[in-house]
């Protein structure tokens, strides 16, 4: 089975309230465009499927608030995730990603993040940790979207990337940064010897 509307009819069936779901649907692809026609739909569940990854237009459903991934075989995310500027709750639990895409720091609406179980980078593992509360989670989110916000930085600024849209985006908000914080004395220094290298 590919797509959840082959299986079990129209997607609008399966809606209950602003709730999607569509767990245990044997899928191997999102339905995207069937998606996008339920902009109601903003709580989705794609759990325990068989996704091993996630189509760039994905990024466009903008108006999910909370979004299961887990159980499935998504081996990474697609560069602009961080389109979905609405999600609140992710659960990416039992999957197979190694890292977390650049955009990532741009979920600054993020409340809630399960990445347990799946073979991550060491340095994002320890970061991620077991969040046991909800203060532990924001504090990996925070260390999450710092860690993922620094990482493309040092893509965008050293790198032949820094010409690609979202580069240019990483680049504006580290220049507003910038003029932000040459108001402290400590950083002008730091600040100084950065711009002459």
């Amino acid at each position: 089975m590919t797509k959840a509307g082959s299986k079990g009819g129209n997607l609008r069936d399966k809606l209950d309230g602003n709730e999607l779901d569509l767990s245990l649907s044997d899928l191997n692809e999102v339905p995207v465009k069937e998606l996008a026609a339920l902009p109601k739909a903003t709580v989705l569940d794609l759990s325990c499927n068989k996704l091993t990854s996630l189509p760039a237009d994905f990024c466009s459903l903008t108006h999910l608030v909370k979004l299961d991934l887990s159980k499935n075989k998504l081996q990474q995310l697609p560069a602009d995730f961080g389109r979905l500027v609405n999600l609140q709750h992710l659960d990416l639990l039992n999957n197979r990603l190694v890292t977390l895409p650049v955009s990532f720091a741009q979920l600054k609406s993020l409340k809630w993040l399960d990445l347990k179980d799946n073979p991550l980078d060491p340095a994002l593992a320890k970061v991620a940790g077991d969040c046991l509360d909800e203060k532990q989670c924001k504090q990996c989110l925070l260390l999450l979207l710092l860690l993922c916000a620094a990482g493309g930085l040092v893509a965008c600024r050293v790198t032949e990337l820094r010409r690609q849209p979202l580069c240019t985006s990483v680049n504006a908000i580290y220049d507003d940064a910038v003029r932000g914080l040459r108001g402290h004395d400590i950083l002008q220094w730091v600040l100084q010897t950065d711009s002459q290298q």
